[in-house]
């Protein structure tokens, strides 16, 4: 710019800021600063009677007239960091207009975490999302995955049919790392209780591969497949979570350890043998995504396979 044109303008600006500094300003009126919340969403922390355990279970309400069929629900687990990115993407989906919506329903929203303000309580984590060892019982530090899934079918799952009307065909749990071995677990181990398996970069390196064997009983015990057994499984995986694009030595150790990217392969290539038309599996890698940075979109993933009158059959 011209100096004398600069000139000019920091006058004008001068000029300005005295104006707004003069006694006719008024300064934009401000309302005290409060705690933020999710519309319709509500919390508690619900001790199970059974266990003793306390988790803190979120819920947000569908919005939108009833489907026919009952509106979906999502399960989420890490409810802590999850829960209010899943409400929120399915406020996002039922505000859109009708025609964009396409088939898919207002879900029920559920989140499974624990108390507390963390987004991840590691402990109590590695506690609730791991099968016990075979013949064994959960101890304080591990194994409770079925003390949690009982806590789901006898307390949160009645509770939302009395609140809701609810689909019983699309019931779908979600869950990333420890949280997807879970979801695996669920499947194998009670394929009944939900209908839509959605599980992100799963920890199927757990116990030596405990859930590889836990697949392989499965499939074992039901041929044919259980009466009235239909399950759709969503599996994500991070394209970075393979050794060879590990960021430095450390991580590549971990992950030449815990074979994920091979595991989990192997495990979609031995249910798609199966040819069961009852599951249906679907494998999706996402580029550029290392193991954390999965559960975001396989979120969004799983949130459109809760809301699908087909799940990912379209």
């Amino acid at each position: 710019m011209p100096r004398r044109t600069a000139l000019a303008a920091t006058a004008a600006s001068g000029l300005w800021l005295a104006g707004c500094a003069g006694p006719t300003h008024r300064a934009a009126t401000q309302g005290a600063e409060q705690a933020a919340h999710l519309p319709g969403a509500t919390q508690r922390d619900w001790t199970d009677p059974a266990s003793g355990l306390t988790w803190r279970v979120w819920v947000q309400g569908p919005q939108g007239p009833v489907p026919a069929t009952g509106h979906p629900v999502l399960y989420v687990l890490d409810g802590n960091a999850c829960f209010a990115m899943a409400a929120q993407l399915a406020r996002n989906s039922a505000g859109r207009p009708a025609d964009m919506r396409g088939n898919q329903s207002s879900a029920v929203v559920v989140g499974i975490g624990h108390p507390g303000d963390a987004p991840y309580d590691q402990p109590a984590r590695q506690r609730d999302y791991t099968p016990p060892a075979p013949g064994q019982s959960p101890t304080p530090q591990a194994g409770g995955a079925d003390r949690l899934l009982d806590f789901i079918a006898h307390q949160v799952q009645p509770h939302l049919a009395q609140r809701f009307a609810i689909d019983p065909q699309r019931q779908t749990l979600f869950g990333h790392s420890f949280g997807g071995l879970l979801v695996l677990h669920a499947l194998f181990t009670r394929p009944q209780q939900f209908t839509r398996y959605a599980a992100a970069s799963p920890s199927v390196w757990w116990n030596q591969g405990q859930v590889m064997q836990t697949a392989q009983a499965f499939a074992q015990r039901h041929t044919p497949p259980p009466r009235a057994f239909q399950a759709q499984l969503q599996l994500r995986l991070g394209a970075l979570e393979r050794a060879e694009a590990a960021p430095n030595a450390a991580r590549t150790a971990v992950l030449q350890e815990r074979r994920m990217w091979e595991r989990i392969h192997q495990l979609t290539d031995a249910l798609a043998a199966l040819h069961w038309s009852e599951l249906q599996v679907q494998l999706g890698v996402l580029p550029g995504l290392d193991h954390g940075a999965v559960m975001a979109p396989a979120l969004i993933d799983a949130l459109a396979l809760a809301q699908s009158p087909r799940g990912f059959l379209l």
